[in-house]
């Protein structure tokens, strides 16, 4: 008997799919097989590096309500509150997105949190300038 294969498996010895220089843990969840897709181990050290941003855009967004509180008439408008909830809930998004492991959260999933995130980062200062 001679040992054939059928085509939906590969030849012993041979590799089943493309050569990837990924380990096996970033290409482990269906359907992210995309050799240009951006590597897990990015997304996570982008999400960390968002928990940086967020401590420069607190700062800013400091600076920014406290010249307009003297510069202004001292008030506050509404805006400096929610300002302040969008880069509250930066953090919990960074969160997720870098301590979720692979099997639970795809690659597309942890991009838009991280994604997510940024937006949060700098809806901050920017609602906070607005008011």
């Amino acid at each position: 008997m001679s040992t054939s294969s059928t085509p939906h498996e590969p030849a012993p010895g041979s590799l089943a799919g493309p050569p990837t220089d990924r380990p096996a843990e970033e290409t482990a969840v269906a359907g992210t097989d995309d050799p240009y897709a951006v590597p897990v181990r990015s997304l996570r050290v982008f999400a960390g590096l968002g928990f940086l941003a967020l401590a420069v855009a607190w700062v800013l967004s400091l600076v920014i309500s406290l010249h307009q509180a003297y510069s202004g008439d001292g008030a506050s408008g509404p805006l400096l509150e929610a300002g302040q909830w969008a880069m509250g809930f930066s953090l919990p998004v960074g969160l997720l997105a870098l301590s979720l492991p692979t099997g639970m959260l795809g690659r597309a999933g942890r991009r838009n949190l991280v994604l997510a995130q940024y937006a949060l980062v700098v809806a901050g200062p920017v609602l906070i300038a607005v008011d």
